[in-house]
Protein backbone atom coordinates (compact mmCIF):
# COMPACT_ATOMS: atom_id res chain seq x y z
CA UNK A 1 0.00 0.00 0.00
CA UNK A 2 2.80 2.40 0.97
CA UNK A 3 4.77 1.42 -2.12
CA UNK A 4 1.77 2.23 -4.30
CA UNK A 5 1.39 5.64 -2.65
CA UNK A 6 5.10 6.38 -3.10
CA UNK A 7 4.96 5.47 -6.77
CA UNK A 8 1.83 7.54 -7.23
CA UNK A 9 3.49 10.64 -5.76
CA UNK A 10 6.56 10.00 -7.88
CA UNK A 11 4.44 9.76 -11.01
CA UNK A 12 2.68 13.01 -10.10
CA UNK A 13 6.02 14.75 -9.60
CA UNK A 14 7.31 13.45 -12.91
CA UNK A 15 4.20 14.70 -14.68
CA UNK A 16 4.51 18.10 -12.99
CA UNK A 17 8.18 18.31 -13.96
CA UNK A 18 7.39 17.41 -17.57
CA UNK A 19 4.69 20.09 -17.62
CA UNK A 20 7.17 22.61 -16.25
CA UNK A 21 9.72 21.73 -18.94
CA UNK A 22 6.94 22.19 -21.52
CA UNK A 23 6.17 25.63 -20.11
CA UNK A 24 9.83 26.66 -20.25
CA UNK A 25 10.16 25.50 -23.85
CA UNK A 26 6.89 27.16 -24.84
CA UNK A 27 8.26 30.49 -23.59
CA UNK A 28 11.55 29.78 -25.35
CA UNK A 29 9.67 29.05 -28.58
CA UNK A 30 7.79 32.34 -28.27
CA UNK A 31 11.05 34.23 -27.83
CA UNK A 32 12.76 32.59 -30.81
CA UNK A 33 9.66 33.10 -32.98
CA UNK A 34 9.48 36.80 -32.06
CA UNK A 35 13.18 37.27 -32.85
CA UNK A 36 12.84 35.40 -36.15
CA UNK A 37 9.85 37.46 -37.28
CA UNK A 38 11.55 40.68 -36.18
CA UNK A 39 14.74 39.79 -38.05
CA UNK A 40 12.74 38.88 -41.16
CA UNK A 41 10.86 42.18 -41.12
CA UNK A 42 14.00 44.21 -40.54
CA UNK A 43 16.01 42.50 -43.30
CA UNK A 44 13.23 42.61 -45.90
CA UNK A 45 11.36 45.83 -45.14
CA UNK A 46 13.05 48.13 -42.63
CA UNK A 47 16.76 47.43 -42.93
CA UNK A 48 17.92 50.78 -44.32
CA UNK A 49 15.56 52.81 -42.14
CA UNK A 50 16.77 51.16 -38.92
CA UNK A 51 20.40 51.20 -40.07
CA UNK A 52 20.07 54.93 -40.78
CA UNK A 53 18.64 55.57 -37.32
CA UNK A 54 21.33 53.56 -35.56
CA UNK A 55 24.15 55.19 -37.51
CA UNK A 56 22.68 58.68 -37.06
CA UNK A 57 22.53 58.29 -33.29
CA UNK A 58 25.98 58.46 -31.66
CA UNK A 59 26.97 54.94 -30.52
CA UNK A 60 23.60 53.67 -31.79
CA UNK A 61 24.59 50.02 -31.98
CA UNK A 62 26.31 50.19 -28.61
CA UNK A 63 23.15 51.66 -27.08
CA UNK A 64 21.17 48.76 -28.55
CA UNK A 65 23.55 46.25 -26.96
CA UNK A 66 23.46 48.07 -23.62
CA UNK A 67 19.65 48.05 -23.72
CA UNK A 68 19.70 44.28 -24.19
CA UNK A 69 22.14 43.77 -21.33
CA UNK A 70 19.91 45.98 -19.18
CA UNK A 71 16.90 43.85 -20.03
CA UNK A 72 18.76 40.64 -19.13
CA UNK A 73 19.64 42.13 -15.73
CA UNK A 74 16.03 43.30 -15.31
CA UNK A 75 14.72 39.83 -16.13
CA UNK A 76 17.11 38.22 -13.68
CA UNK A 77 15.80 40.45 -10.89
CA UNK A 78 12.11 40.51 -11.75
CA UNK A 79 11.59 36.91 -12.86
CA UNK A 80 10.90 35.64 -9.35
CA UNK A 81 9.13 38.66 -7.84
CA UNK A 82 7.06 39.84 -10.82
CA UNK A 83 6.59 37.16 -13.54
CA UNK A 84 4.23 39.37 -15.57
CA UNK A 85 6.79 42.17 -15.85
CA UNK A 86 9.49 39.60 -16.57
CA UNK A 87 7.46 38.14 -19.44
CA UNK A 88 7.03 41.62 -20.91
CA UNK A 89 10.76 42.15 -20.59
CA UNK A 90 11.45 38.83 -22.27
CA UNK A 91 9.27 39.80 -25.24
CA UNK A 92 11.00 43.20 -25.46
CA UNK A 93 14.39 41.52 -25.31
CA UNK A 94 13.41 39.08 -28.07
CA UNK A 95 12.39 41.99 -30.29
CA UNK A 96 15.59 43.95 -29.64
CA UNK A 97 17.72 40.88 -30.22
CA UNK A 98 15.84 40.20 -33.45
CA UNK A 99 16.81 43.69 -34.62
CA UNK A 100 20.43 43.14 -33.59
CA UNK A 101 20.94 39.73 -35.19
CA UNK A 102 19.22 40.89 -38.40
CA UNK A 103 22.37 42.87 -39.25
CA UNK A 104 24.46 39.72 -38.81
CA UNK A 105 22.08 37.52 -40.81
CA UNK A 106 21.99 40.08 -43.64
CA UNK A 107 25.70 39.49 -44.21
CA UNK A 108 25.17 35.83 -45.16
CA UNK A 109 23.17 34.00 -47.82
CA UNK A 110 20.05 32.02 -46.96
CA UNK A 111 21.84 28.67 -47.45
CA UNK A 112 24.44 29.52 -44.81
CA UNK A 113 21.79 30.75 -42.37
CA UNK A 114 19.64 27.65 -42.96
CA UNK A 115 22.58 25.30 -42.51
CA UNK A 116 23.60 27.08 -39.31
CA UNK A 117 20.04 27.05 -37.94
CA UNK A 118 19.67 23.31 -38.58
CA UNK A 119 23.04 22.50 -37.01
CA UNK A 120 22.37 24.76 -34.00
CA UNK A 121 18.93 23.15 -33.51
CA UNK A 122 20.32 19.60 -33.60
CA UNK A 123 23.19 20.50 -31.28
CA UNK A 124 20.87 22.32 -28.88
CA UNK A 125 18.39 19.43 -28.88
CA UNK A 126 21.04 16.79 -28.24
CA UNK A 127 22.64 18.72 -25.38
CA UNK A 128 19.22 19.53 -23.90
CA UNK A 129 18.40 15.82 -23.73
CA UNK A 130 21.72 15.12 -22.05
CA UNK A 131 20.99 17.79 -19.46
CA UNK A 132 17.50 16.47 -18.83
CA UNK A 133 18.34 12.82 -18.39
CA UNK A 134 21.94 12.54 -17.18
CA UNK A 135 22.36 11.63 -13.53
CA UNK A 136 25.80 13.25 -13.39
CA UNK A 137 26.02 16.61 -11.64
CA UNK A 138 26.95 19.20 -14.29
CA UNK A 139 27.57 22.07 -11.86
CA UNK A 140 31.36 21.95 -12.16
CA UNK A 141 31.13 21.90 -15.95
CA UNK A 142 28.64 24.76 -15.91
CA UNK A 143 30.93 26.96 -13.83
CA UNK A 144 33.86 26.06 -16.08
CA UNK A 145 31.88 26.99 -19.17
CA UNK A 146 30.88 30.36 -17.67
CA UNK A 147 34.51 31.09 -16.82
CA UNK A 148 35.60 30.16 -20.34
CA UNK A 149 32.86 32.39 -21.75
CA UNK A 150 34.38 35.43 -20.03
CA UNK A 151 37.67 34.66 -21.74
CA UNK A 152 35.96 34.29 -25.13
CA UNK A 153 34.18 37.63 -24.74
CA UNK A 154 37.47 39.37 -23.92
CA UNK A 155 39.15 37.70 -26.91
CA UNK A 156 36.27 38.71 -29.21
CA UNK A 157 36.62 42.34 -28.13
CA UNK A 158 40.39 42.21 -28.75
CA UNK A 159 39.80 40.63 -32.16
CA UNK A 160 37.66 43.60 -33.18
CA UNK A 161 40.97 45.46 -33.46
CA UNK A 162 43.14 42.54 -34.61
CA UNK A 163 40.65 41.33 -37.25
CA UNK A 164 42.24 37.89 -37.32
CA UNK A 165 40.17 35.37 -39.31
CA UNK A 166 42.02 32.47 -37.73
CA UNK A 167 41.30 33.71 -34.21
CA UNK A 168 37.68 34.38 -35.13
CA UNK A 169 37.29 30.80 -36.39
CA UNK A 170 38.91 29.39 -33.25
CA UNK A 171 36.67 31.51 -31.01
CA UNK A 172 33.60 30.39 -32.98
CA UNK A 173 34.48 26.73 -32.38
CA UNK A 174 35.11 27.49 -28.72
CA UNK A 175 31.77 29.30 -28.50
CA UNK A 176 29.98 26.23 -29.85
CA UNK A 177 31.65 24.04 -27.21
CA UNK A 178 30.86 26.48 -24.40
CA UNK A 179 27.20 26.98 -25.24
CA UNK A 180 26.73 23.28 -25.93
CA UNK A 181 27.91 22.64 -22.38
CA UNK A 182 25.77 25.46 -21.01
CA UNK A 183 22.72 24.07 -22.81
CA UNK A 184 23.12 20.76 -20.97
CA UNK A 185 23.82 22.53 -17.68
CA UNK A 186 20.87 24.94 -17.98
CA UNK A 187 18.50 22.07 -18.76
CA UNK A 188 19.66 20.22 -15.67
CA UNK A 189 19.16 23.38 -13.61
CA UNK A 190 15.51 23.55 -14.70
CA UNK A 191 14.92 20.34 -12.75
CA UNK A 192 16.72 21.69 -9.68
CA UNK A 193 14.81 24.98 -9.73
CA UNK A 194 11.55 23.06 -10.05
CA UNK A 195 12.16 21.00 -6.92
CA UNK A 196 13.47 24.00 -4.97
CA UNK A 197 10.24 25.93 -5.69
CA UNK A 198 8.24 23.20 -3.91
CA UNK A 199 5.06 23.80 -5.88
CA UNK A 200 4.90 27.61 -5.43
CA UNK A 201 3.12 28.61 -8.64
CA UNK A 202 4.25 32.24 -8.72
CA UNK A 203 7.83 31.21 -8.13
CA UNK A 204 7.56 28.52 -10.81
CA UNK A 205 6.19 31.05 -13.32
CA UNK A 206 9.16 33.31 -12.69
CA UNK A 207 11.61 30.42 -12.88
CA UNK A 208 10.11 29.31 -16.21
CA UNK A 209 10.77 32.76 -17.71
CA UNK A 210 14.27 32.90 -16.24
CA UNK A 211 15.13 29.42 -17.56
CA UNK A 212 13.67 30.22 -20.98
CA UNK A 213 15.95 33.27 -21.14
CA UNK A 214 19.00 31.13 -20.34
CA UNK A 215 18.10 28.63 -23.06
CA UNK A 216 17.33 31.46 -25.50
CA UNK A 217 20.83 32.86 -24.98
CA UNK A 218 22.32 29.37 -25.42
CA UNK A 219 20.50 28.80 -28.72
CA UNK A 220 21.12 32.25 -30.20
CA UNK A 221 24.82 32.09 -29.44
CA UNK A 222 25.06 28.61 -30.93
CA UNK A 223 23.32 29.91 -34.05
CA UNK A 224 25.60 32.92 -34.43
CA UNK A 225 28.71 30.79 -33.87
CA UNK A 226 27.66 28.27 -36.52
CA UNK A 227 26.83 31.09 -38.94
CA UNK A 228 30.37 32.44 -38.57
CA UNK A 229 31.78 28.93 -39.06
CA UNK A 230 29.72 28.06 -42.15
CA UNK A 231 29.97 31.57 -43.56
CA UNK A 232 33.73 31.50 -43.95
CA UNK A 233 34.91 31.95 -47.53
Amino acid sequence: MNDYKTNQVSDQEQFALASFYSKVYAILGIGIAISAVTAFLVINFFFYQIASILTAVPFGFMILWIAQIGLVIFLGRKAFSNPTAAMGGFVAYSILNGVTISFTLAMYDIHTVGQAFLTASVTFGAMALIGMFTKKDLSVMGRAMLTALIGVIIALVINIFLRSEGLDFFLSILTVLIFSGLTAYDNQMIKRYFYQAQGNQQTLSGIAIFCALQLYLDFINLLLAFIRIFGRD
